[in-house]
């Protein structure tokens, strides 16, 4: 399986939607993390990663049934 994006611009669209969950979160984005133990950042990018997810599932969930509805 490839890890290349289908489209060249889900990549910059993906930065930003880690970007406004974190911003919901409350999650700093100014920082790289290389003063934090990998414990917290892999807490911070958890649930992060977990918000994201979530809503790619949700957003793909209501394309298949806008598609499925126009074919009605």
């Amino acid at each position: 399986m490839s890890s290349k994006p289908v489209d060249p611009n889900a990549k910059e669209a993906l930065n930003q939607m880690k970007l406004e969950i974190s911003n919901e979160l409350g999650i700093n984005n100014s920082t790289n993390g290389a003063n934090d133990t990998s414990f917290k950042n892999g807490e911070l990018g958890g649930r992060v990663g977990g918000q994201m997810s979530r809503r790619l599932v949700e957003m793909g969930k209501e394309a298949l049934l806008r598609q499925y509805n126009s074919k009605k």
